[in-house]
This record gives C-alpha cells, sequence and structure tokens, in this order.
C-alpha cells in the first residue's frame, strides 16, 4: 500500500511542477482535486508568480438567471438566519471550514444562549390551533355574559432574549425597472437600520423606520424581527402599503399584495400560541414617498401599530377548562350553504373560547377580531347534571346551527329564524353524570347571532354555562309517595291516545298526584318544561289493598284532549277525544292484594289538563295521590 501512495503522491508533485514551476514548458493550469476524486485543470492567463492567494466566490445558482446588471450579488450568510423561515430561499454551496467565509449579505437576528428557554420559533400545528385533543387547551376564563375571553398580561422579553423585540431592517436599491416583489436574497443591502414599528406614510409624525435615504425611488426593504407572544388567540393583520408588500408570520404567508399599485389595506388572520415567534415582511417602493404601515388587532383589545418591542397579547388559560366552551374557527368559502357547510372539508384557522353562547349585540364573535361574515364555528365542552330529568333547550341562530348532546342531535336550525325570532326548542332526558355538548353555528352576513338556553325541571329558563351543572330530579324521587310518569313526544296530527306500550318514552318526571286542571293558567306539565303541544303522558302506579281496603272503586277522569284509565287489565275509562273537554266515569272492584294502574293522556294543541278522582267504598270523592 505505501508504494502506491508513494506514487500518487510523486505523480501530483510532477504534475504541479510541470503546471506551475515549469511555465517556459508549456500553458500553466490551476489543479483542483474534487471530493470524489476527480482532477479539474484550470487554464490560467497570468504567471502562476502573479497569485497572491486563493478564493471561492459563489454565484448565482445554477439555473437561475444573473442578477440585474448593476446590482451586486448578496454573498451567501453562514449559520442560522431568520429570513430562512419564510420566504424559502434558493439552496446554498455547502462550504467548507477551509474556505474564506464571505461578508454576510444580511445580519442574522443573534442567537440565545443554550439554556430551559422557549425554543427559538413556536407556533400552531399546519392543521390550525394547537389544541386539537381536550387535554392541551389553552383559553381564557371569563367573567360575565360578553367577557368571555380574558386578556393575557402583556410579555415582557426576557433580559437575555438578545434580539427578540427589534427589527433588522435591509434595505436595498433596486433597479428602476422592478414591477413585482424581487427574491432579495439576490441583492446585497445597501444599509442596515434597526425599526421598533412599521408605520411609513406621506405626513406622518416620526416615520418608522428612520435612517431611510432620500431617495425613495426603487426602495426595498425587508423586515426581519423575533417577538413574543403572551396567552394565545387569533390575531388580525392589516397591511396599508403602496406597491409590493408580503408578511410572513412564523412559515405562513399571512398578506400579499404584489406589483405596483397606490395605496391599499388588506388583512388577514392567524392563531398565535404562548412562546416566540418570526415575522418577515418584504415590500417594494417603484417611486414617490413610500406607504407602509403595518397594525394588528389582539383577540381582546382595539387594533394599533404592530411594536414588535411590545409584543403580543392574547387570551390566557382557563383556571378550569371544563368550564368554558372551545370554539374552532373556520373561515369558509363564499357561497350558500342552507343546511350548514361540510367543515370537515376545511381546517379551522384558530380557536376561542366561551363561557357562555350569547352573542346578540352586533360586536362580532368575541376572540375573532375583525371578521363577521362567512365564519363557522364549532364550540365543544362538557357539563354535569344532578339527578335526571327532560331539559328543554332553546337554540337561537341568525342562519344554521345545530345543537348535539353526546351523540343525539337535540334541535337544529336551517336557514335562519326570521320567522322565529324566539329560535327553536329541543328537549333531552339527561341522568346523573357527565356530558359532551357541541354546537355548530355558521353565519354568511351581517351581525352574527347564537343564544343557548336552558330550562330545568321545576326551574325558569336560563342561559346555558357548562360551569353551571344542571340539577333534575333526585335519585331518591318517587321511592315513597310520588307517581311516575313518563313522557312522549307526538307527532303533529294526533288525533288520539297512542298505545305507550309500543313506544319508547322521550323521559320521565314525578308526581305527587294526578292533578292538573284544565284552567290552571300555565299549560306546562312540571316534568316537561316548555313543552306544550303533541305531548303524550303515562302515569303509572303500582299499590296494594288490605282485607279491610276491598271493595268497588269509583273513578271520574277529567281530560282535554283525551285520555283512558286501566286497572290491572281492565280498560276502566275511555275518555277519547280531540281539542275538546272530557269527562268520564267507571267502576272497578278490588281484591286484596297489589294492583297495577295506568292513566295515559294526549294533548294535541290549546288548552290542557288531566285530572282523576276517586271514591272508595263508603267513603268521598277526591283527587288521586298517594297519601
Amino acid at each position: 500500500m505505501k508504494p502506491v501512495i508513494l506514487r500518487a503522491s510523486l505523480v501530483v508533485l510532477a504534475t504541479l511542477f510541470v503546471c506551475v514551476a515549469l511555465p517556459s514548458f508549456g500553458e500553466d493550469y490551476l489543479v483542483i482535486k474534487k471530493r470524489d476524486g476527480e482532477i479539474q485543470r484550470v487554464p490560467l492567463k497570468f504567471a502562476p508568480d502573479d497569485i497572491e492567494s486563493l478564493k471561492v466566490e459563489t454565484g448565482p445558482p445554477r439555473g437561475k438567471a444573473p442578477a440585474t446588471p448593476g446590482v451586486e450579488r448578496a454573498e451567501p450568510q453562514p449559520g442560522r438566519g431568520v429570513e430562512d423561515e419564510a420566504p424559502p430561499r434558493e439552496p446554498r454551496r455547502r462550504m467548507e471550514q477551509d474556505d474564506a467565509a464571505p461578508a454576510p449579505s444580511e445580519p442574522m437576528i443573534p442567537m440565545r444562549e443554550p439554556g430551559p428557554a422557549a425554543p427559538f420559533v413556536t407556533r400552531p400545528d399546519a392543521e390550525g390551533p394547537r389544541a386539537r385533543d381536550a387535554d392541551q387547551r389553552r383559553p381564557a376564563a371569563p367573567s360575565g355574559p360578553r367577557k368571555s375571553l380574558t386578556r393575557a398580561p402583556a410579555p415582557t422579553p426576557p433580559a437575555d432574549a438578545t434580539g427578540i423585540g427589534t427589527f433588522t431592517v435591509n434595505v436595498y436599491k433596486l433597479p428602476e425597472s422592478v414591477r413585482a416583489l424581487p427574491d432579495f436574497s439576490a441583492f446585497r443591502p445597501i444599509d442596515v437600520i434597526t425599526a421598533d414599528q412599521i408605520n411609513l406614510h406621506p405626513g406622518g409624525v416620526g416615520g418608522h423606520p428612520a435612517g431611510l435615504p432620500e431617495d425613495t425611488k426603487g426602495l426595498g426593504m425587508r423586515f426581519i424581527g423575533v417577538f413574543q407572544v403572551s396567552g394565545e388567540g387569533i390575531f388580525q393583520w392589516r397591511v396599508n402599503a403602496k406597491d409590493g408588500v408580503r408578511l410572513h408570520v412564523d412559515d405562513k404567508t399571512i398578506i400579499e399584495i404584489d406589483g405596483v399599485h397606490p395605496a391599499t389595506v388588506k388583512t388577514g388572520h392567524i392563531h398565535l400560541a404562548e412562546g416566540v415567534h418570526v415575522i418577515v415582511l418584504d415590500s417594494f417602493n417603484s417611486s414617490g414617498p413610500p406607504v407602509l404601515q403595518l397594525f394588528v388587532t389582539p383577540p381582546l383589545g382595539s387594533e394599533e401599530v404592530f411594536s414588535i418591542r411590545k409584543g403580543l397579547a392574547g387570551w390566557k388559560e382557563p383556571s378550569k377548562p371544563y368550564d368554558v366552551l372551545w370554539g374552532q374557527v373556520y373561515f369558509v368559502p363564499k357561497g350558500k350553504y342552507p343546511g350548514g357547510p361540510d367543515l370537515s372539508k376545511t381546517s379551522p384557522i384558530g380557536r376561542l373560547i366561551a363561557p357562555e353562547l350569547r352573542i346578540s349585540d352586533g360586536q362580532g364573535l368575541a376572540g375573532l377580531p375583525g371578521r363577521k361574515d362567512m365564519v363557522a364555528v364549532r364550540y365543544e365542552g362538557y357539563f354535569n347534571v344532578q339527578g335526571a330529568g327532560i331539559f328543554a333547550f332553546r337554540l337561537v341562530a341568525d342562519d344554521y346551527a345545530n345543537l348535539t348532546i353526546g351523540k343525539d342531535e337535540i334541535v337544529r336550525i336551517v336557514g335562519g329564524t326570521k320567522a322565529s325570532p324566539e329560535g327553536r326548542l329541543g328537549w333531552a332526558f339527561l341522568q346523573e353524570g357527565s356530558y359532551p355538548i357541541a354546537v355548530n353555528y355558521f353565519h354568511p352576513t351581517g351581525d352574527p347571532r347564537l343564544e343557548l338556553f336552558v330550562t330545568q325541571p321545576k326551574q325558569q329558563e336560563q342561559v346555558f354555562s357548562p360551569s353551571q351543572p344542571l340539577v333534575g330530579y333526585a335519585s331518591d324521587s318517587g321511592k315513597v309517595s310520588q307517581i311516575p310518569c313518563f313522557a312522549y313526544f307526538l307527532k303533529s296530527g294526533t288525533n288520539k291516545v297512542p298505545n305507550f306500550n309500543q313506544m319508547t318514552p322521550s323521559g320521565m318526571f314525578f308526581v305527587d298526584a294526578i292533578d292538573f286542571p284544565i284552567d290552571r293558567g300555565a299549560r306546562e306539565f312540571p316534568g316537561v318544561p316548555r313543552r306544550e303541544d303533541w305531548l303524550g303522558l303515562r302515569f303509572y302506579v303500582k299499590f296494594s289493598l288490605s282485607d279491610e281496603e276491598k271493595g268497588t272503586y269509583k273513578f271520574r277522569l277529567v281530560a282535554e284532549d283525551g285520555a283512558r284509565l286501566i286497572v290491572g287489565k281492565n280498560l276502566v275509562i275511555n275518555a277519547e277525544g280531540f281539542q275538546r273537554r272530557q269527562e268520564k266515569t267507571g267502576t272497578v272492584n278490588l281484591e286484596p292484594g297489589a294492583h297495577e294502574m295506568f292513566v295515559d293522556y294526549y294533548q294535541s294543541t290549546g288548552p290542557n289538563g288531566i285530572q282523576l278522582f276517586i271514591t272508595p267504598p263508603g267513603g268521598e270523592e277526591k283527587i288521586f295521590a298517594f297519601q
């Protein structure tokens, strides 16, 4: 092996001797040996003695048009640069450690010292906001019906965060023929300055950034910076620019207005998580005074000129994540969606939270600044139920909405509620435990309206809030002295007492007596809130008689619309009717022992009521009740 290496070395030395040391014997060459072993010989147009040093300079990437004449190509930037985050740049040649490093074309934002600090860039995932998992919720606990979000404290950059909170502004002189945003990586900046804001406009006081050249014709600027976000949320960005501008936050293009044009305004939204984020803004000015302004509106608060030093504040994490509703926000393409948009075909733009749903004051969706039209939100959460009972939910929406509890759709609104501004009612029989709830809402245009109310058994209607447990009948109800009643929701047009043996009850409740007079005033029954029409009830009684209590019993049934009494297997009273008052009597002989009794009732529309009277052997008539 050693003789082979020795012979190879002698060949290389001989070649160098011929090409360099003996120029009088022939043409001179520079011999370059590549990594793969290939040798390339470059002819020299001058004597080797004239060479002072060797240096490799990077030209335009292969396949790329050469730089504009008169504008020097930017040198490759060693190390990590923020502009590599966005927009993408052309790949650069890998440098050897022995290569001479050229001067950087753009200054880099200094890296932070290693330690337990936050990562350099923190952003939501590609699908939207970070929390698809219920365990990763990070919203804000509110206080009050419309204060659905709580703003996080303003961020304070750490003392060691060198480079955070400052725009590095690369200033370029572009050719007069520029009509679109160039690739600034192909140009060398003529100056590098710093700024806190982007606020250039004619007649403005103290334009930002300061220190720009007096001649702004063909002016190009690239703003690069890192800022902090306290809390999280959806932020609206607004750019006012003359000529081309492009805004990147993290790896997303938020706003782009290219070409030569008068001052134009455009907005964009992005959900930002708590932490550190990168911002890059490219712009050019063809002629005349430049106009370039960058504004931001946080989830809570009003619009302001973006200050990279100040950073941004969203809403803070609630102390009890299960006490709020979490909303995934979708921007829906323009069109008509009478049955609601299919949210599975689009990705959420971000998320927000609400302690309750009561959006009706014309101020838009709390937590979504600057956007009202063609917006869909899917609210999700959990709530608890104590006891059991039938609960009435009232949903109000301006266009499309539906309410789902568990896997059951409770109420749906299609095409708006213009004919019924009170919304629509739905009922759910809930037993003690925890339930998932979801509200899908779509708002096409105008002022959004979305409200959700609940009526509990024996209580008045109230705004639904997942932080407040719903209370039904206690678990020991009906065990001693109450009569269970099963409720059935009937189809419109039912004109007689149905066969409840072939139906599944919608829920149940308990009563002390079968005593609901037709003239009682209220049309509701205590265990079926807000349900007045097309309702069926079955009262079930199981009792025992002693030897002293046997005999003939008389019953009187008063009902509107219809009812019947069944004792054992005997039909004692059949008071069929439709929208009229019925009163009938019947008798039955009861022996000592156990007995069961059913009172079936149905109500169509209009006045309603059901009463059962009993006269025991040798006694007086009274309302039927357990005593």
